[in-house]
This record gives structure tokens, C-alpha cells and sequence, in this order.
């Protein structure tokens, strides 16, 4: 029997992409196209990220016998629109501040991810009943992060879900 939690206490999407035109009508003057790079200086940034769909992650128990879940999503896209600089070239996911998944594109304007590329899912403890404050019935709760990076490693957006696992009962 696969116990599976589908609580998602909390589903955030905090979209950082760059406007297309800054404030001043393009020019890159304003803020409306500014970001910063990894040595925090401001650079020009266009709409580069044209499309970021995430399924919500869910957590399950392939055996209830054992300390041990996993973590998935149903489907992830990332699309940049490949001719304007900054492009995507990482989509990053992260478990509780740990890097846990990293794909690449070379030369592709589009990342996709499916829950049958990863069909064990990345593993996590499950945790004792309440391990995470959600009842009983839950354990353990991990923050996910997603992000499509550029080729300097620079977030072009972020997407946040807090996910609670099913409780071990041994």
C-alpha cells in the first residue's frame, strides 16, 4: 500500500523575470528591466523566460514499512525565447536548501521535466506523526525550490512549495 500526502501547506510562485521595457521606455535606465548578477551588479535584463510551468510536488511513501518517501512532480517546463541574452541554460531543484535535481539544455530554448524521468522521485525521510506540525497523520515538511538558471548561474525565476510528507508508524 503507497501511503501519498498531497498537503501542500503553502504554494508560492515568486516570478522574478525582468520586465520587457524598464520604465523609461526601454532604454535599461529604470528598474523595470534591471537585475542583479552573481557579483550583484545591476545588468539589462529583457524578457528572456518566456513560459515557467510547475505541477505541484507531492510527497509519498512507496513502503510503509520504511523511513522513507519522495519527493515528485507531475511536469515542469522552463522556455526562454532564445534570442535575448540572458539565456537558460539550468533548472535547478532544491529540497530544504539542498540541491537535489540539475538539468541542462544545450542549444534548446525549453527544459521539461516528468515525473517518469525520476520514477523514484528524490528520497526524504518521512518523519515521525506531527515531525513537521501538520497532524498526526503527516511527518516531515520540506521547502522545494525551482529554478531556471542562466548560463551564469543567475535565477531567472523562482518557484517555492512547502510539501508534507506521509508520517512513518512503525
Amino acid at each position: 500500500m503507497i501511503k501519498v500526502a498531497c498537503v501542500v501547506l503553502m504554494y508560492v510562485v515568486t516570478t522574478t523575470l525582468a520586465l520587457a521595457a524598464s520604465a523609461d521606455g526601454g532604454s535599461g535606465g529604470g528598474s523595470g528591466g534591471l537585475r542583479s548578477d552573481a557579483s550583484g551588479n545591476l545588468a539589462d535584463s529583457p524578457n528572456a523566460l518566456t513560459s515557467f510551468t510547475v505541477s505541484n510536488p507531492y510527497c509519498y511513501q512507496a513502503d510503509p514499512q520504511l523511513d522513507q518517501c519522495a519527493i515528485n512532480f507531475r511536469f515542469v517546463q522552463a522556455t526562454d525565447n532564445q534570442s535575448t541574452a540572458p539565456f537558460m541554460t539550468w533548472l535547478a531543484v532544491t529540497i530544504t536548501g539542498k540541491k537535489r535535481l540539475s538539468m541542462t539544455a544545450f542549444f534548446e530554448g525549453t527544459i521539461t521535466y516528468s515525473y517518469d524521468m525520476a520514477p523514484a522521485g528524490l528520497k526524504v525521510p518521512c518523519g515521525a506523526p506531527n515531525a513537521g506540525g501538520a497532524g498526526t497523520q503527516y511527518g516531515n515538511v520540506y521547502g522545494v525550490t525551482l529554478q531556471p538558471l542562466d548560463s551564469s548561474r543567475n535565477p531567472m525565476s523562482t518557484d517555492i512549495a512547502n510539501v508534507t510528507c506521509p508520517a512513518y508508524s512503525p
